[in-house]
């Protein structure tokens, strides 16, 4: 059975800026009765500059620069870290296991994917399995 996506990449406008979806992920919170849906998309302009964009149903979304993500991940694999966190997020706390994050994972100081991790929750309030698409970081 097929499902169609909660949300799409914008279609791309012939002779201008052109849209390539690069992946999706939805997740359900049952506490409020809601579906989240996320789509990232590589958006190249008409002079050929790239980046990438995540678009979300529910929540605001992010911007992916090429060198932005560059510098950023050369320093975060000076620390020794796997990834960075990027543009919106919600981080879970006491009272609220939610967590959404957009993550740039980082091999050899270089950006090598984008993911999209969401965990929500079950009806009576507690974190539901977290959810995660990731996306090769475009050549």
């Amino acid at each position: 059975m097929s499902t169609s996506q909660l949300i799409e990449a914008p279609a791309s406008i012939p002779g201008g800026t052109s849209y390539q979806s690069l992946g999706y992920l939805d997740a359900y919170d049952a506490v409020l009765n809601l579906d989240y849906a996320f789509v990232a998309y590589k958006e190249t302009d008409s002079n050929g500059d790239w980046r990438v964009r995540i678009k979300s149903s529910q929540t605001a979304g992010a911007v992916f620069e090429p060198a932005q993500m560059k510098s950023n991940a050369r320093a975060t694999g000076a620390q020794g870290k796997p990834w960075f966190p990027w543009g919106y997020s919600f981080d879970p706390s006491a009272g609220d296991p939610r967590c959404i994050q957009f993550r740039v994972q980082v091999a050899d100081g270089q950006p090598k994917a984008i993911e999209m991790f969401v965990q929500l929750r079950k009806a009576d309030g507690t974190a539901d399995a977290p959810k995660s698409a990731t996306i090769p970081w475009p050549a």
